[in-house]
């Protein structure tokens, strides 16, 4: 009849509404699998970024009566004085090193991610800066060179700027003072600077270029040196000690050096 095929001509066939109902459900399908697959992505996103995770690990060493000049894979540079060792571990967003031991002076290069060193259980945090820290046995010293620093030791913040340095041992911080920036320095050009210096001060600052020991009379600790010498000579200098003081300087098969008061 001409009314039933000008209905069929209007209206969709079974067989049309089945496939276009099979279409929707597709494409919700796909929908559905874009919008799992977005935030899987975005959740695996907030995941490394909670976790920080590490993207590069190295380790800088020295020798003895070695130093040497580095470039990071950020673009800061590290220069280690002898006897140094420094790990880096560069992460997604904080830039972390550990001076094991030895000196180390730091240029850093200004990115949003924070530079920090840590030294014993203390660290210390660039704000803008070039700054050096020598480390020894007990303690350790952080000077600035150009710029800001904060060490924190504990629940102790202490902002460094330049020119000043600050003595930190047993988790516990001093008060800054005014450095004496040639001294700190001269390692840099392979010297060793001493105004006015302790004895004491002086003979670890030596042995930092001898792996042999040095002993020391308690004696003689506070007595005064002052000079400017030559990292690569300190052996010349350690036998020069009696000219300089009363004392006698004995060396051992083993290269140990006993440094003694002589008797009035």
């Amino acid at each position: 009849m001409p009314y039933i095929k000008a209905a069929r001509d209007k209206f969709p066939s079974k067989e049309e509404l089945f496939s276009e109902v099979n279409r929707d459900r597709d494409n919700r399908k796909k929908v559905l699998k874009t919008v799992q697959y977005t935030a899987a992505l975005v959740f695996c996103a907030l995941g490394v970024w909670t976790v920080n995770p590490t993207i590069s690990t190295d380790t800088y060493s020295t020798r003895y009566s070695e130093n040497a000049e580095y470039t990071l894979t950020d673009g800061s540079r590290v220069h280690l004085n002898s006897n140094t060792t420094l790990l880096t571990r560069f992460r997604l967003h904080s830039r972390e090193l550990t001076l094991d031991k030895g000196e180390a002076s730091f240029t850093v290069k200004h990115e949003w991610r924070p530079f920090t060193v840590a030294v014993d259980t203390s660290k210390v945090v660039d704000i803008g800066t070039v700054f050096n820290i020598s480390k020894w046995e007990q303690s350790f010293v952080t000077t600035v060179l150009e710029g800001e620093v904060e060490l924190q030791t504990g629940d102790q913040q202490t902002r460094l700027i330049a020119s000043q340095s600050i003595k930190a041992s047993a988790g516990k911080a001093g008060t800054p003072y005014l450095a004496e920036m040639d001294a700190v320095t001269a390692w840099h050009i392979g010297k060793i600077l001493f105004n006015k210096t302790p004895l004491k001060d002086a003979i670890a600052s030596i042995q930092r270029y001898r792996k042999a020991p040095i002993q020391l009379d308690p004696r003689v600790e506070n007595m005064l040196i002052t000079g400017i010498y030559d990292v690569s000579k300190v052996e010349q200098l350690l036998d020069s000690m009696d000219t300089m003081f009363p004392v006698k300087v004995t060396r051992s098969n083993n290269g140990e050096i006993n440094i003694q008061k002589m008797h009035s």
